[in-house]
């Protein structure tokens, strides 16, 4: 590639001289943040009725599957964040799952207004066959979707900003309260109104707004490229840690050096940039001694 052409994985330095990033960009993840929150906080709101009334559930049955889609949701953050770290950037990792909240949302959506689609329970957590495939694919879609979104969307915010410049570092604290901001906005919104329409009116109608207002976060979302920083996967953090344990018992008879600098297998002119090397401290001798 020829120096200075313009590419999608630009180093925060060389992306900050072309005007990306800021609070411009993060616009964009504000937007998606609080249309997505407002769908998510309305269904998980919703659920817990609609399993009951619509789906067939008994209370236990109900509490059960809605808490386990919560914790498999959470639990699939950590796949969307190692994707992101490792494989591909945060960008589009977070445009690879959105579409699986889109879908889950909308086949929620199908079988709440379709009663064909729904079970005739003569008795509690009755569903089965085909309509409970089309239920519980339904959840997967939506844990792996909303999970793997979760995972890397906030980081893609940081990345916005670069912590070398003091006046960045300062607003990095801004961009956090202001991603808190448009979550507790929209999921206000999704709480009252979306969940109103839920349980007043339709089912479906209620689950089409958050299908909607979500579809509509992530095409807001797309729009904003041209304007944010684009890191290249600097690796996960779980790699690390494991090669850190495993290079650990391997040297474990080594001299440390008297000089921290010989620690670092490169020099300052031959690293890279965008990569902050860690000080070396005294911590975890603990460790040193037991091996």
């Amino acid at each position: 590639m020829e120096e200075g052409k313009s590419t999608d994985y630009n180093s925060v330095i060389s992306s900050k001289t072309k005007g990306k990033g800021g609070f411009r960009a993060t616009t964009f993840i504000y937007g998606l943040f609080g249309l997505e929150n407002m769908g998510f906080i309305a269904i998980m709101v919703s659920f817990g009725l609609y399993f009951s009334f619509v789906m067939g559930f008994d209370l236990t049955g109900s509490a059960n599957t809605l808490t386990n889609l919560m914790g498999s949701t959470f639990l699939l953050s950590i796949l969307g964040g190692f994707i992101s770290d490792t494989y591909i950037n945060r960008y589009h990792t977070v445009l690879i799952f959105g579409p699986f909240e889109i879908l889950a949302f909308a086949l929620i959506t199908i079988q709440a207004h379709y009663k064909s689609l729904q079970p005739e329970c003569v008795v509690p957590n009755c569903i089965s066959g085909w309509k409970a495939v089309f239920f519980y694919a339904s959840l997967c879609c939506f844990a792996l979707g909303s999970g793997g979104v979760r995972g890397a969307l906030p980081a893609l915010g940081a990345d916005q900003f670069d912590q070398k410049d003091p006046k960045e570092a300062k607003a990095l604290g801004r961009y956090f309260n202001l991603v808190l901001l448009s979550s507790v906005i929209g999921g206000a919104f999704g709480v009252t109104f979306v969940v109103y329409v839920s349980t007043t009116k339709a089912w479906w109608k209620g689950f089409l707004i958050s299908l909607v207002g979500t579809a509509l976060g992530f095409i807001f979302f797309a729009f904003g490229k041209p304007f944010l920083r684009l890191q290249r996967p600097a690796g996960s953090p779980l790699t690390r840690i494991f090669q850190v344990i495993v290079v650990t018992i391997k040297n474990r008879n080594l001299q440390i050096p008297e000089n921290s600098d010989e620690l670092y297998e490169i020099n300052e002119k031959e690293s890279d940039s965008s990569q902050q090397k860690l000080a070396h401290t005294k911590q975890f001798r603990l460790c040193y001694l037991i091996l």
